[in-house]
């Protein structure tokens, strides 16, 4: 047997932003699903020394940097696999963490379910159904995904409102002034 599929697979997987299910990589690599994870456990057998490695989420195999390495070299490529308005999401998540899904929706629309169910395929949140709503959890994985801890984050999160209304105030004082 050729090297093809498992050249296939690797290549998916480091071109892929999210994770991809055993059967998309069966249709990909034109092999069976059990072939998919015998073929994925062997490049993860060869990826072990690396700094990356190929992770099993909830949607399916991704290849990342290993947790242990991405604080010290995540500000290479600052989260540019994450879209504006998740990144917003997911601030949002972190500041009211957990954040209600009609919260979010309230601050940015629509669009935010489209938001979350990227970040649950990616294993970074957690929904738990809440009454009428869901409340919304981060998951170890975005601590290992930004390098660091929730609360780390929470307060980056917060010294950065607190900048942004800063901001505001001083600008709608010169406005005032300048009338």
């Amino acid at each position: 047997m050729t090297n093809k599929p498992k050249k296939l697979i690797e290549a998916s997987l480091f071109l892929s932003q999210n994770p991809i299910s055993a059967k998309s990589l069966s249709q990909i690599a034109d092999v069976n699903e059990r072939e998919v994870e015998k073929l994925v456990e062997e490049l993860r057998t060869e990826y072990a020394d690396r700094g990356v490695e190929i992770a099993k989420t909830p949607s399916g195999w991704q290849i990342h940097v290993k947790t242990e390495l991405i604080g010290k070299v995540s500000h290479l490529s600052p989260y540019s696999d994450l879209s504006e308005g998740v990144l917003k999401t997911l601030a949002l998540v972190v500041y009211k963490h957990p954040a209600t899904q009609s919260y979010l929706v309230k601050m940015q629309g629509n669009k935010v379910y489209n938001y979350i169910k990227k970040l649950e395929l990616r294993g970074m949140i957690k929904t738990q159904k809440k009454g009428r709503t869901k409340e919304v959890f981060v998951t170890q994985e975005f601590e290992n995904y930004f390098g660091t801890t929730l609360d780390e984050i929470k307060k980056r999160v917060e010294e950065q409102i607190a900048e942004i209304k800063a901001r505001q105030a001083k600008k709608a004082k010169a406005d005032a002034n300048a009338k």
